[in-house]
Formats: structure tokens, C-alpha cells, sequence
């Protein structure tokens, strides 16, 4: 059943990277369109790669540094605090040390891998999009579409691919099929989830300072000062803008999604190491106990075969009113297929308890429908929240500004009561499962101790269910900067007014998509939360010396001190305690800390670039005269070395908190840090990402002819809050989920280390 269910995760993620290649290579065989188009085309793309590939060194050396750490701090944590009670797990300690470090490696080369291809896939479209616009809306949508579905594809896959090959090559390596030995292999997957999330969370920062720059820089002198459209070729940025939306939305997002996958699958392979050591302890055999522990493997595999039938509907779909129609469709196929499949995986291998499994992945999938609607109510280029921002724009933009911040904050509310009731619906149905369990009487708070952990394991299952949408969401996403860039390609090109008028309903389509991924993003980071910091809690317990004993010379973990360390883990953390108040609001902290970072180093890169801008409209006024052509490499290079420049601080402010703490302190104040970041990152990155999405979309409501259009006093007012919101929604916003997982990560490759905990004998 173990290689069974592992086999099945290696063969869907191979059959979803084969897709994606397909697509990929049928984009590559259609039009590109005039001589012109072409033209603008490459340079879009010479300066997209240009930029990954300097972003790509960066990332690498400092993954390879933090590999070493990594490595170094572990066999550090067990030589200080294992190895002297249990000296016979020194090749076990350097096994997982060295295996930890090589995951770091191997995790952050699989993200940039995945952040490089999503960039490439989506610039190898754009110019295919817009001279399919010549041909109709339906065949730009199509293009649009497939595009995505190469990210849409590619990313799932490779996370469900990696994790299924390291496991088994761990396994075989490590050696043993013992709870212990299966330990090591989990652990040492936890490296490659922090490689993942490392890279990430560059990708992001970084492609988030270039596009924004660009962004600001393009709108803030050519719409406001000049007086130029969108997307003009007289505009010095324009070419930085469209490279941004790039290596911002598509290459930042592929790597986003593919360490969202992976943490939260690895995440509930180590709940589920609990329910099967539970399980073996309680009488059940090995072969049935430990097909909990790789059903995260098998839930991959269903995802990555669902998105097939939601992309041809999304693709097919020739007759809509609105572009949203063919996505929205396509999302809900691949629901209705994910939830068929889980229901005969379930059958088939749980027939026991099909029904709650299925329950509790149910519960997943209509939280993140509801998130996704909501995320278009609020941000939809028609919805009642856009229009009242485009309506307070005709007075100033101060009212523009301060009625988008109204929005973001009154749209923390509904995503937030959907994530904690299906938390604490997924958490009561895992715990009234019908699992065997053993005859001891720990409790948690009341709640019997393995009833506990089997809740847990259904909240693990409600965000797998969740995440079963991320490859239709992740083509969405990336249908929307192709259509971006198609639009622009069109305006650049000076193509016809019929064929951009056929692209504009995309590129509103690629604000909402956008969102609406940066909402669903959150969403399952923030049903992740509970589930990655519980597997913390339990990893922790696992490595705790106590819970080792030797049985016939084989070290073992023993189920009763197990369960006694996890009790007495959870016991310490209460908020009465200095020490975990004080992590906790340090915690609270590291958001806010993390995106002044980020901002600032949008606001100095734009600042840069519109003083590029207007040297260029003075020192060349046959610029805007169409005489002259404008410098477009000097924005590009000012883009590129800001958002290179500016990656490592706000990594920093994520990275050290939880080391100090957790020397200092001990594992339980790094949890409680944990609880306190995630519980001000989700709001605050709502708050930004929906409020900035809602600002975007009301400028181009006004945009649209509406409270007097274009070069109106509230077209105005609408652009400079469309501005503000800019590096809101697209650099510090969409972060900050990278931001939780990575902190969850951190903590667990780091675990052997926080064991050390300097002020133990203060602070018991």
C-alpha cells in the first residue's frame, strides 16, 4: 500500500507535467502576429529572463548558505541535547543532518524551477493572445487560458512529483519502515519545504519590487503628468512594466503556489505520521495505519486530474457575456471532479470512514468557493464596492484613498468566519471519527489526547480539499498577466481599436483573477496554519530525547511518552506565560516589520524610475512628439537593480525572529510566535491585496466611461489610488502568506536547535 499510494502521486505528477509541456509546445506553434508585435514581444521577454536569471543567482547562493546552516544548527540541536542520552543515533543524526540540508538545496531549486517556467510559459503567450484578439475575444480568452494551464498544470505537478521521488529515495536511504525511521524521512523532507518557501518568498519580494516599480513609475508621470495612455510606447517604463507583470504575477505566484503545496502536503504527511503511529500502537496493522499518513500523496494525485476537465471547460467555452463566465465554469468542473475523486479514493481505501474523509475535504472546497466569491464581490470590476470607490473619486483622492481602506478592511470579515468555521467544523468531525485508539487517559484541554490529533487530521484534509482547486486557480492567474501583457502588446503595436476593445474585458478579467488567487492564497495559508503548526508540535515531540527508548538495541519512539511530552508541550502554551506573550506579539509584529520592508523599497525603486521618466520627457521632448523612441533598457535596469537589491532585508525580518526566540525561549515560544504572525498577516494581507485589487478595478470602471472617464478629475483621483494600492496587492500583500508558511517551515527544519533553549533554567 506504501509504494502504492507513493507510485500513484509519481505517475500524476509526471502525467501533469507532460500536459503542461503539450500546451506549452502548442502555444509555441501559433501566430505571433506583425513584425511590430514581435518586436515588442522580445524585448518583453529578453527583459524578463534577463531579470530571472540575475534573481535566480541571488536565490541560489543564499539557499546553498542557508542549507549549510540548516544543517550545521540541526546536528548542532541533537549533539547538545540527543546524542548524549542516546549515543547510538549518531549516523541517524548526521543521515537527517546532511538529508536536511540537501532538501533545503533541492526545495529551492524546485521553487525557482517553477518560478522560471511559469515566467517563460506566460511570455511565450502574450504576443499569441493579442494576434488571436484579431481574430476574436473567444480565441484571446482560449490562448489566455491555456497559457495559465501551463502554470496551472506544471506547478501542482512538480510539488506532488518531488515530494512522491524524495520520499522514496529517503526511505531507501535512511532504511527501516519503524514510526523512528519513517520520522527521519518527514524531517528531512521539511528541508525541502523550506527551500520552497525561501525561494518563494524572493520570487515574490523580488518580482513584486520590479513590477511596482515599473508600474507606479509608467502611471505616475505618462497617465497623471503627461497625459498618455496606458501602455503607450512613448512611455520610457512601459516595456519595465510589462517584463513586471511577468516576473511579478506569473514567475512570483509559480513559486508561491508550488511551496503552498508542498508545505501544506508535507504538513499533513506529518499529522497523518501521528494518526498511523496511534494507529500500530492501537492494534491496527502497518499496512492499513500507514495509508493516513501518505493519503496527502493520493489527495496530489486527484488534484492534479481534476484540473484537466475545469481547464477545457474554461477553454472551450465560446459563448459568455462576461470572460469571467468560462473561468468561473471551469472552476466549478474541476470541484465537482476533485470531490468525485476523493469520494472513490475514500471508498476504495477507507471504506470505514469514507464518509467523514469526504466531509471534511467537502468542507475545503466550498470554503475556498466561498472565498473566491467573495474575493469577486469585493473586487469585481462591476461589484458595488468598486463602483463606490470610482463614485467617491469625482471629489479628491484622499476620499479615494480612504474609501479603499474601508473596503479592504470590511473584506477581512467574511474570508476570515468562512476559514475559522471550517477549521472548527473539519477539527469536530476528525475527532468523532470512529479510530481505534489506545487505552490512555491524556487529555488537551479537555478533549481526549488521540481524539485530539484526529481532529487535526481532518482540518489537514479540509485544506487538502482546498487545495485541490489550486491548478484551475493557478491557470487563472496566469491567464490574467498574458492578457495583461496581450492588451499592451495591442497598444504598443498600434494594432486596431476593434482588437483592443476585444482585449480590454481581459485585462479588467486579469485584476479579478489576480484577486482572486491572492485571496484563495490566503485562504488556504490561513486553514494551513492550524495544521502546520501542529505538525511543529508533534515533530517537536517526536525529536524530543524522552520519547526515544531502545528495544532489542533499536531505538524506538514510545507511544505513552510521546503522548506525555506532547501534553506538557501544549500545557506551556498559555499566554499568562511572559515568555510566550511576548512571542506572540513579536510574532503579531513580523508582518507589519516584513512589509515596511517591502514598501519601502517600492517606494524608493519608483521613485527612481519617475525621476527616469521625467529626465527622459525633458532631456527628449520629440518623445511625446513620436519623433524620438524612448530609453526603455534604463527603466528595466532600474527595476532590476532595486528589486534585487532590496530582496534580503524583508527575508531577514522573517528568517531571524523564530531562531532567537527559539534559542532563547524554546519551542513553544516559537509556536506561540507562529500563532501571533499568522494572526495579524492574514487580515493585513486582506486587507491590502483586496483593497488594492478594488482600487484597480475603479480606475478602470472610470476608464470605461464612467464619472466623465478618461483624463476627468476622478480618472485622476482613481490612478493615484490605483497607485497606492499597487505595491499593496501585488508585493507586500501576496507575501505575507509566503511569509506564515515560511515561518511554519523554519520552525520545524530548526527544531533540534530551539532544544538547546538558553533560558530554560529561568523560564522553565
Amino acid at each position: 500500500m506504501k509504494v502504492l499510494f507513493v507510485y500513484v502521486g509519481l505517475i500524476a505528477g509526471l502525467l501533469g507535467i507532460i500536459s503542461a509541456l503539450y500546451i506549452y509546445n502548442w502555444i509555441g506553434r501559433q501566430p505571433t502576429g506583425t513584425e511590430k508585435m514581435v518586436e515588442i514581444w522580445k524585448s518583453i521577454r529578453e527583459g524578463a529572463s534577463a531579470y530571472m536569471k540575475r534573481q535566480l543567482k541571488t536565490i541560489i547562493v543564499f539557499s546553498f548558505i542557508m542549507a549549510v546552516i540548516a544543517g550545521i544548527s540541526v546536528y548542532i540541536g541533537y549533539d547538545v541535547k540527543l546524542l548524549p542520552q542516546h549515543p547510538e543515533m549518531r549516523s541517524e543524526v548526521i543521515s537527517e543532518s546532511i538529508l536536511i540540508a540537501v532538501s533545503v538545496v533541492l526545495g529551492s531549486a524546485s521553487s525557482v524551477t517553477a518560478a522560471f517556467l511559469s515566467m517563460d510559459a506566460s511570455t511565450k503567450a502574450n504576443v499569441r493572445t493579442t494576434e488571436a484578439a484579431r481574430r476574436g475575444t473567444w480565441e484571446a480568452l482560449r490562448t489566455a487560458v491555456l497559457g495559465g494551464s501551463v502554470l496551472g498544470f506544471l506547478v501542482p505537478s512538480m510539488s506532488v512529483f518531488m515530494l512522491s521521488l524524495l520520499y522514496l529515495v529517503y526511505s531507501f536511504f535512511v532504511g527501516g519502515s519503524n514510526p523512528l525511521s519513517i520520522r527521519i524521512v518527514l524531517d528531512s523532507l521539511a528541508g525541502f519545504a523550506f527551500g520552497a518557501s525561501l525561494s518563494a518568498l524572493f520570487a515574490q519580494v523580488g518580482g513584486g519590487i520590479y513590477t511596482k516599480a515599473a508600474d507606479m513609475g509608467a502611471d505616475l508621470v505618462g497617465k497623471v503628468e503627461a497625459g498618455i495612455p496606458e501602455d503607450d510606447p512613448r512611455n520610457p517604463a512601459v516595456i519595465a512594466d510589462q517584463v513586471g507583470d511577468n516576473v511579478g504575477d506569473c514567475a512570483g505566484r509559480g513559486a508561491d503556489i508550488f511551496e503552498s503545496i508542498t508545505a501544506e502536503l508535507l504538513g499533513s504527511m506529518i499529522v497523518g505520521w501521528a494518526v498511523y503511529f496511534i494507529l500500530i500502537n492501537a492494534g491496527t496493522s502497518q499496512d492499513t495505519a500507514i495509508k493516513f499518513m501518505l493519503l496527502p500523496l493520493l489527495i496530489g494525485a486527484v488534484k492534479i486530474i481534476s484540473t484537466i476537465p475545469g481547464v477545457v471547460t474554461a477553454a472551450s467555452q465560446k459563448k459568455f457575456n462576461d470572460p469571467i463566465e468560462p473561468m468561473r465554469n471551469g472552476v466549478i468542473v474541476t470541484a465537482v471532479v476533485a470531490l468525485i475523486g476523493f469520494a472513490i479514493v475514500y471508498i476504495l481505501f477507507f471504506r470505514q470512514y469514507w464518509g467523514y474523509l469526504l466531509s471534511e475535504s467537502l468542507i475545503g472546497i466550498i470554503s475556498a468557493v466561498i472565498i473566491v466569491l467573495a474575493t469577486n464581490y469585493y473586487t469585481g470590476r462591476e461589484s458595488k464596492a468598486v463602483v463606490e470607490i470610482a463614485q467617491v473619486s469625482q471629489s479628491s483622492s484622499a476620499l479615494t484613498i480612504l474609501k479603499g481602506l474601508t473596503i479592504g478592511m470590511r473584506a477581512t470579515f467574511v474570508p476570515i468566519i468562512v476559514i475559522s468555521s471550517a477549521l472548527l467544523i473539519a477539527f469536530m468531525i476528525g475527532m468523532h471519527m470512529p479510530l481505534p485508539s489506545t487505552s490512555n487517559s491524556l487529555a488537551i484541554a479537555g478533549i481526549p489526547i488521540e481524539k485530539f490529533l484526529y481532529g487535526i487530521f481532518g482540518t489537514a484534509l479540509a485544506t487538502l480539499g482546498m487545495l485541490s482547486l489550486s491548478g484551475i486557480i493557478m491557470t487563472l492567474d496566469g491567464a490574467g498577466p498574458i492578457s495583461d501583457n496581450a492588451g499592451g502588446i495591442a497598444e504598443m503595436s498600434g494594432l486596431e481599436e476593434e482588437v483592443r476593445n476585444r482585449l480590454d474585458p481581459l485585462d479588467v478579467l486579469g485584476n479579478v483573477t489576480k484577486a482572486l488567487t491572492k485571496g484563495f492564497a490566503m485562504g488556504s495559508a490561513s486553514l494551513a496554519a492550524l495544521l502546520l503548526f501542529q505538525a511543529f508540535v508533534q515533530d517537536y515531540v517526536a525529536r524530543d530525547p524522552s520519547v526515544i527508548q531502545l528495544v532489542s538495541g533499536i531505538a524506538q519512539i514510545n507511544m505513552q511518552n510521546f503522548l506525555v511530552i506532547m501534553q506538557q508541550f501544549i500545557n506551556r502554551l498559555v499566554l499568562i506565560r511572559p515568555d510566550i506573550m511576548l512571542s506572540f506579539l513579536i510574532g503579531a509584529m513580523i508582518p507589519y516589520l516584513f512589509s515596511s520592508f517591502a514598501l519601502d523599497a517600492v517606494t524608493r525603486a519608483a521613485w527612481m524610475m519617475v525621476e527616469e521618466v521625467r529626465r527622459q520627457f525633458k532631456e527628449r521632448p520629440g518623445i511625446l512628439e513620436w519623433k524620438e523612441k524612448p530609453d526603455y533598457y534604463r527603466a528595466v535596469d532600474i527595476s532590476t537593480q532595486y528589486a534585487i537589491r532590496n530582496m534580503i532585508s524583508p527575508a531577514l525580518t522573517v528568517i531571524l525572529p523564530p531562531l532567537v526566540i527559539g534559542i532563547l525561549f524554546g519551542g513553544a515560544a516559537v509556536g506561540a510566535l507562529v500563532v501571533g504572525a499568522t494572526a495579524s498577516a492574514v487580515t493585513l494581507a486582506i486587507l491590502m491585496m483586496w483593497g488594492g485589487a478594488a482600487w484597480d478595478n475603479a480606475k478602470k470602471y472610470i476608464e470605461a466611461g464612467h464619472f466623465g472617464g478618461k483624463k476627468s478629475p476622478a480618472h485622476a483621483a482613481a490612478v493615484v489610488g490605483d497607485t497606492v494600492g499597487d505595491p499593496l496587492k501585488d508585493t507586500a500583500g501576496p507575501s505575507l502568506h509566503i511569509v506564515i508558511k515560511l515561518l511554519n517551515t523554519i520552525s520545524l527544519v530548526f527544531i533540534p536547535i530551539y532544544m538547546i533553549w538558553l533560558l530554560s533554567s529561568v523560564l522553565p
